[in-house]
């Protein structure tokens, strides 16, 4: 009787410590590495608000209020403890009305949000899906000056002899629409030590031309530092990279619509 009784009690004394050990682990706190992109292409800025936490003007020195007319780049390390349903929103600074709200990942350790704001609505990026034969890259150029296609190609210049490479990337591109191409990476750009020590540069041309600026006549609109796209490089397959991009002259700027935490 006494070994039955003690056997009851050994059980109940498991029973609680595996209780309170699940309850620990439950209320560990957890990091989620939280990435919004895009442009806020309305005339107020942008707050943005994840749960309960407000990330507001005096937040950081405002620095995580997304500006008019501009670029958004923001990466917040959000740190939480039981398992819930939280939302990230975006609010009007001006109207308060919230103009993007989704669903944080459920137990994930990162979480991309894009919202592009332009011409009055949101705008769809509808990316397709990984091919893992193959990477896929999209551009959408903002530049309501003109409709004339252009041209987008990598180039380089190599320091020691001189000679000059250009690979196409896209060709008989349109402003204000989607271009997904495949990208298998070419050998003259097949990796960022390349790319980063030689200054390599994406180029935007009027289409059919390697010297006509696409963007104002301007080669400062019209070139990208190809080191600031994070393009796909030797043995890379199965990514899937969204670009957005305006060379207008007050908020000319790149966005990079992909998180991929173990390449950046």
């Amino acid at each position: 009787m006494k070994h039955y009784i003690k056997s009851i009690a050994l059980i109940i004394l498991v029973a609680g410590l595996f209780t309170a050990c699940k309850k620990e682990e439950l209320n560990a706190e957890k990091a989620m590495q939280i990435v919004v992109n895009g442009y806020n292409g309305s005339s107020n800025a942008l707050q943005l608000s994840i749960d309960t936490t407000v990330y507001d003007v005096n937040t950081n020195y405002g620095s995580y209020i997304m500006r008019a007319d501009a670029v958004i780049s923001q990466n917040v390390v959000y740190t939480y403890r039981s398992e819930k349903k939280r939302m990230l929103t975006l609010t009007d600074t001006v109207t308060k009305q919230i103009v993007f709200s989704r669903e944080l990942p459920a137990d994930s350790p990162k979480g991309l949000f894009n919202y592009i704001f332009l011409n009055g609505k949101e705008l769809e990026i509808n990316a397709p899906a990984a091919d893992p034969t193959t990477n896929k890259l999209g551009f959408y150029v903002h530049y309501p000056t003109s409709n004339e296609p252009f041209d987008i190609f990598l180039y380089r210049v190599d320091n020691t002899t001189g000679t000059e490479y250009r690979t196409y990337i896209a060709q008989n591109v349109k402003p204000g629409t989607w271009t997904y191409v495949n990208y298998d990476v070419p050998a003259n750009f097949n990796n960022s030590r390349i790319i980063g020590n030689s200054g390599a540069t994406v180029c935007f041309t009027k289409a059919g031309s390697t010297n006509l600026w696409a963007f104002d006549n301007d080669q400062s609109k019209s070139s990208i530092l190809a080191s600031s796209l994070l393009l796909p490089v030797e043995n890379e397959k199965g990514l899937v990279q969204p670009y957005f991009y305006t060379p207008s002259l007050v908020s000319q700027g790149l966005s990079r619509l992909f998180f991929y935490p173990e390449r950046q």
